[in-house]
């Protein structure tokens, strides 16, 4: 009878507790976005965070500083009523600068607090970072919404890949590939930040060399990494006129020697806007075909030729060395070789649709 009783006030005891990682929203304040700048040892962290004032949820801002982002945040702690959470943090920005050196010891407290999200944006600014937290043009929206919207739109139109906070962290220590992030500039006309490119890394540290738009959609397609759109205008000067056309498939191929790289890429690809409306006929269909390989191919080469001279590998040509040609792997540090290894590249494109597309 005493065993049983005893038993039963274990129970209950168990049940009456309660969870050893509890946390209060009331304790604490919920930050979407984050700011980091500053050097190695003298990190400056910017948090926004949303306030209820006046009736209505508005925005606010807190900075700290401090050795690391954790020390940072723990300074900034003593300027806000309650404590700056990261479990919903939506976007990382890093300054241009901080990215040239070793940045990855700067995320470690957003990747290895267990309760934090890891799918988050991250993004390079040019400038300083308080710009970006009150850009000089008008967003129309809160800054903590922006952001996000912005990264996605990149996402959705193949502007970039392998951005989140875990693809990062898992990219910038594979010996075989490299990194590529969105690089954010503010518009020197309206004063709103604008994606205008992706910033090259080799290895953890940011090169300083930035693929253009159109660039970074190929390096996308290159690597075979498409999403819903991507789309690509291209200047028919002998026609004086554009055309625009988005990738629906692509199948490449990679063809790895002992000192040559040939990577070939066939096109599958819809006409979205073209003025003179006449690819209903063969000869127009097969020229506009002719024009399109050759562009793709000068975009192409423009993204081997800088990802080269940034000692960049964003394609992933050296997980397939890495784990197929030994020798060429083992001719020394991954990143000097593929800078100066040949790499041919070759394109074949098919029209699969010719109207206007919606």
């Amino acid at each position: 009878m005493r065993i049983q009783k005893g038993i039963i006030i274990v129970i209950l005891t168990l049940l009456l507790s309660g969870c050893w990682d509890e946390t209060q929203y009331k304790d604490l304040t919920i930050v979407p976005l984050v700011g980091i700048e500053g050097e190695e040892g003298d990190i400056t962290t910017m948090f926004a965070f949303p306030t209820f004032q006046n009736g209505k949820i508005e925005y606010s801002s807190s900075q700290g500083k401090g050795v690391s982002t954790r020390a940072a945040r723990s300074d900034a702690n003593h300027q806000t009523m309650e404590a700056l959470d990261m479990a919903h943090l939506e976007v990382i920005l890093m300054s241009a600068d901080l990215a040239k050196t070793d940045f990855a010891p700067s995320l470690d407290m957003f990747f290895r607090t267990p309760r934090n999200r890891i799918t988050s944006y991250i993004a390079i600014v040019e400038g300083e970072m308080g710009t970006y937290f009150n850009p000089p043009g008008n967003l129309k929206s809160e800054i903590s919404y922006y952001y996000p919207e912005l990264l996605r739109t990149v996402v959705l139109y193949s502007f970039g890949a392998n951005f989140t906070l875990q693809d990062a962290m898992k990219t910038m220590f594979d010996p075989g590939i490299d990194l590529a992030l969105p690089y954010l500039r503010i518009n020197e006309e309206t004063g709103i930040p604008k994606v205008v490119g992706s910033g090259l890394f080799s290895k953890q540290r940011y090169t300083g060399v930035t693929l253009s738009s159109s660039e970074s959609i190929s390096a996308v397609i290159m690597a075979d990494k498409l999403n819903k759109y991507a789309r690509i205008t291209f200047e028919w000067e002998a026609k004086n006129t554009q055309i625009t056309v988005n990738v629906m498939r692509v199948k490449k191929k990679w063809t790895i020697g002992t000192d040559t790289i040939t990577a070939s890429y066939h096109l599958d690809v819809a006409v979205e806007e073209y003025a003179p409306h006449n690819l209903h006929e063969k000869k127009n269909r097969e020229e506009a075909a002719a024009f399109l390989k050759t562009s793709f191919k000068e975009h192409f080469d423009a993204v081997i030729k800088k990802s080269q001279e940034a000692e960049s590998d964003i394609l992933g040509f050296g997980r397939k060395v890495r784990a197929f040609h030994q020798e060429l792997w083992n001719k020394g540090d991954w990143q000097q070789t593929y800078a100066n290894i040949p790499i041919q590249v070759e394109v074949d494109v098919r029209l699969k649709l010719t109207n206007i597309a919606e």
